[in-house]
């Protein structure tokens, strides 16, 4: 027998034993007094059936290590449902293994590397630290490897084209099968639709939006199936993760709900459109944010932004596209005036440079719609922003200035 079946079929056995090992106590545990001839028989029999139960946790230890060196039986019936929905086959069988947290966490570290780089991640982390998006000494890369690793009940892992699941998956758990479909949902999209380049932080934001929030999107259709089917609703099935991105910084913490939350809707939109509509959005996915966050607008070629030589190493470079500056102006500016002013952006690109002194000076350009919008702009930045940095960043001089329709926010170390 495959360790497949041996699987399920233990898990059926252990169910039924434990229920019926309940249910015999109770009923029993309600009758009479008995003497100490039907006590003494009771007592073994409870105990027999500890020992079966206990039997029994222990061949589904072996079977979950047999699968942790082989692949998990993922029902014909999910994959199925999720090419279905997709409107897509998988290439090649899917991948699916258990696997320990360390796994889970070299995974996660693989897909950093395989999407930024890792020298590129902590550079982009000190361009945070002086455009004010993170706070200092608190390193990008550590903080994106937490929280795409810790608590989670599965990844997908794009440098190897496989999933690996939580050692405490739950087979039988509804909300646990749905991160299981969503991660499916990712590799067919990937299988399908790869890309393994991507020109800045905005444009593989919105490539991450599609895939991942499609499959969020898949995730929640399977969830609402079940809900309607058995009438009930389902708890959160990796708490630990949404709370350890409630305690992140609130701009990395709208980074990482990107795909989930304004990726799922753009997936919606194309999905409740047409088959051909949601197939192209695969085909030509968004090089932008600003794409994802208006899908009912056409799509702008984000404006070029250049840098004059100045003689100084460049370190970093990156375009943080709309999404990066609504949640630059956000913890300030509030909701409503932040959005509205993001979404006057036209492109945008930030340079992080090294001093012969050795000290960083950065420079971020941001690209308008108009002239109007980019003193609207500045005198936002001016009136909430700028007391900010002057407090938190003492030793450094941060300005901001208008030319045409282009704002320059700069932040230099103190003379």
């Amino acid at each position: 027998m495959s360790p497949e079946r041996v699987f399920q079929v233990l898990t059926v056995l252990g169910l039924a034993a434990g229920g019926w090992l309940y249910g015999d106590y109770w009923k029993k545990s309600n009758l009479p007094p008995l003497d100490n001839d039907s006590a003494a028989t009771l007592r073994a029999e409870n105990s027999e059936l500890v020992q079966r139960v206990d039997t029994l946790e222990e061949e589904l230890a072996q079977v979950r290590s047999m699968l942790s060196k082989g692949p998990f039986p993922v029902p014909e019936d999910i994959i199925s449902w999720v090419e279905k929905d997709y409107d897509m086959v998988f290439l090649k069988n899917p991948n699916v293994r258990l696997a320990s947290p360390t796994k889970i966490r070299d995974a996660a570290h693989a897909n950093l590397r395989l999407i930024y780089g890792e020298v590129d991640l902590e550079n982009e982390g000190l361009a945070w630290e002086l455009l004010g998006l993170l706070p200092p000494n608190q390193r990008l890369f550590t903080q994106l490897l937490f929280v795409n690793s810790t608590g989670v009940k599965g990844i997908c892992d794009l440098s190897e084209q496989r999933i690996l699941l939580s050692e405490n998956f739950d087979a039988m758990s509804v909300p646990d099968r749905s991160v299981l479909v969503r991660l499916l949902g990712q590799l067919l999209a990937y299988q399908n639709y790869p890309k393994k380049e991507w020109g800045s932080r905005d444009e593989w934001q919105a490539w991450e939006a599609v895939h991942t929030g499609s499959a969020a999107a898949q995730q929640s259709r399977f969830l609402r199936r079940n809900t309607d089917t058995n009438e009930a609703s389902w708890d959160d099935p990796e708490p630990a993760r949404e709370q350890l991105l409630n305690d992140l910084e609130p701009a990395l913490q709208g980074f990482c709900n990107f795909p989930f939350i304004e990726g799922a809707d753009f997936s919606r939109y194309f999905f409740i459109d047409s088959r051909a509509a949601w197939a192209g959005m695969f085909q030509n996915p968004p090089s932008t944010t600003a794409a994802v966050l208006h899908p009912n607008q056409k799509e702008r070629e984000a404006i070029d932004i250049s840098f004059p030589n100045t003689g100084s190493e460049i370190i970093h470079e990156n375009t943080i596209g709309e999404l990066g500056l609504r949640l630059w102006l956000e913890p300030f500016a509030g909701m409503d005036e932040s959005g509205l002013l993001a979404e006057q952006w036209r492109g945008d690109r930030y340079q992080l440079r090294r001093r012969s002194d050795k000290q960083f000076t950065l420079t971020w350009k941001i690209a308008l719609v108009d002239e109007k919008s980019a003193k609207s702009l500045k005198a936002e930045v001016e009136r909430s922003m700028i007391p900010h940095f002057q407090e938190s960043q003492a030793s450094r001089k941060t300005a901001v200035n208008v030319s045409g329709t282009v704002l320059t926010f700069t932040n230099s170390p103190k003379k």
